[in-house]
């Protein structure tokens, strides 16, 4: 962890310096105003400040002085439309969206829908619709909206309202704009055309999609990925199994631990581990050091790179019967675990595709394609050559040594109809990121075609060609290019 030590730098347990630029003053929002604590502690001369005219970051007009409001009320709207806040990451947390500021604290958003299992919107009954934070100004009186929930909704609503509204907008005490859909209905359609991912995005915040409902990773799996990502073969689901914080069904952390908690004496690698756990901002930090795209283009390197050297293995001994030392009793360079090990890298590219996306897919799309290459050219005897002359293992015949027999030859018969090896996981990518795959994809088919695969499996990698020649796109939450982009930046903090 030495090497990488310089991306930790701006690490924060308590977030003093986040706190500080979390809430910057917008000087010029307010008219004839300087700052937002300026303004707030001025709320009683209105000969200089026009509440009527109140110019928000979002560049709305919002007028506070006929909205209703008493003066605490005005105070907590005015500071909330005349600051910038930074959010330090978003997301769908059970029945609603949560998005943490870097002042420590979450406004929470509750949906009058949620995502069921299967990511279809679902109806929820019409209680605990609203606005909260976990601030105290918000704990002190529950009943009017803090700063932070005036500031956020106001930056949702000039991304969701598709014509401007009319000047000044009139609010209510939660923050809601009198004459407008609420918030939540807006974020509830199912039939929307921007999701809040797409919002985040728009507003560079980042979104993190929940594991329960959204087939994301937890928090904890999050962490883990990342550490792992800073070494050169450790795969996430392996890395220091012996750190481990109990979740409930949502991904949820059950055990919170303070800062002081998270400390593990004389291990820095289980205390980063926790701290990024149970901190919001040095699980910030640890983002910016090794963002999504880069995990997700490292892991699927490391996934390429176990399987190409199962196949090695596998082939040396074949090839040397053992002669090898390292080689001789070595369980791996079984058939048998030659086989696990790539089914298994199969099966967890599959997985991390949709737990990753729209990261990384060209690298799951490389990963795959040279799996399938590699499998491919093997319709042979295992022990054919073999300088030894021997022609077993043990009591297995011809086809028991043949690895395309084994993974892609066998598909449309017994247990494993309706399963194509390699092909599911290829299907799920969209034509755009198997484009630059098309030729070797192509000579791939050509090659199955001679060697007379199965013919649901010829059919299905027929489509598969045909789409990536095409280059069709399916439509995603976020641009699937955000994740090569931190490809270069991902491998350069490895080396």
């Amino acid at each position: 962890m030495s090497a990488p030590a310089r991306q930790f730098r701006g690490l924060s347990i308590h977030g003093s310096a986040e706190t500080e630029r979390a809430s910057r003053p917008t000087h010029g929002r307010v008219q004839r105003g300087d700052t937002a604590t300026t303004t707030a502690t001025t709320m009683g001369r209105r000969s200089a400040i026009d509440t009527s005219a109140i110019e928000a970051p979002s560049g709305l007009i919002y007028d506070l002085e006929n909205s209703g409001f008493d003066v605490e009320m005005k105070s907590r709207a005015l500071l909330g439309l005349t600051t910038d806040f930074d959010v330090l990451f978003c997301g769908l947390e059970g029945s609603g969206y949560e998005f943490v500021f870097a002042e420590r604290v979450r406004v929470r958003i509750e949906l009058q829908t949620y995502l069921d299992g299967g990511n279809n919107m679902a109806d929820m009954d019409e209680v605990g619709y609203g606005y909260t934070c976990t601030c105290a100004v918000f704990r002190a009186r529950a009943d009017v909206a803090c700063q932070h929930i005036f500031w956020l909704l106001d930056q949702l609503r000039v991304q969701l309202i598709p014509a401007s509204p009319p000047s000044p907008v009139l609010l209510t005490s939660d923050g809601h704009a009198q004459g407008f859909s609420r918030i939540e209905q807006l974020l509830s359609k199912a039939g929307m055309t921007m999701t809040l991912q797409d919002l985040a995005e728009q507003l560079n915040w980042p979104y993190i999609r929940s594991a329960g409902k959204e087939g994301g990773m937890s928090r904890t799996q999050r962490v883990r990925d990342i550490l792992s990502a800073f070494s050169t073969d450790v795969l996430p689901d392996r890395f220091r199994i012996d750190l481990a914080e109990p979740e409930d069904g949502n991904g949820r952390v059950l055990q919170v631990r303070t800062p002081e908690q998270c400390v593990v004496q004389g291990d820095f690698e289980a205390t980063l581990f926790r701290l990024a756990v149970h901190d919001d901002n040095v699980f910030t930090s640890l983002c910016k050091a090794m963002p999504p795209g880069a995990c997700a283009a490292i892991y699927f390197d490391k996934v390429r790179e176990r399987s190409r050297r199962a196949l090695f293995r596998f082939d040396r001994y074949c090839q040397t019967l053992g002669q090898f030392k390292n080689d001789e009793g070595d369980p791996s360079t079984s058939l048998s675990a030659v086989l696990e090990t790539l089914q298994t890298d199969a099966l967890n590219i599959h997985k991390n595709i949709h737990a990753r996306t729209p990261h990384g897919l060209q690298g799951a799309a490389k990963a795959l394609t040279t799996l399938l290459e590699e499998i491919t050219t093997r319709n042979k005897d295992a022990l054919t050559d073999n300088q030894y002359g021997r022609a077993a293992f043990s009591d297995e015949d011809e086809d028991s040594r043949n690895l395309y027999h084994q993974l892609v030859g066998k598909t449309d018969s017994g247990s494993n109809a309706g399963e194509h090896f390699i092909l599911d996981a290829l299907e799920d990518l969209a034509g755009e990121d198997l484009y630059p795959f098309k030729e070797r994809l192509e000579a791939v088919l050509h090659r199955v075609e001679v060697n007379r695969a199965p013919k649901g499996f010829i059919l299905k990698l027929a489509g598969i060609v045909r789409a990536a020649k095409m280059g069709i796109t399916r439509k995603r939450a976020t641009r699937a290019g955000d994740g090569e982009r931190d490809v270069e930046r991902g491998r350069k903090r490895m080396r």
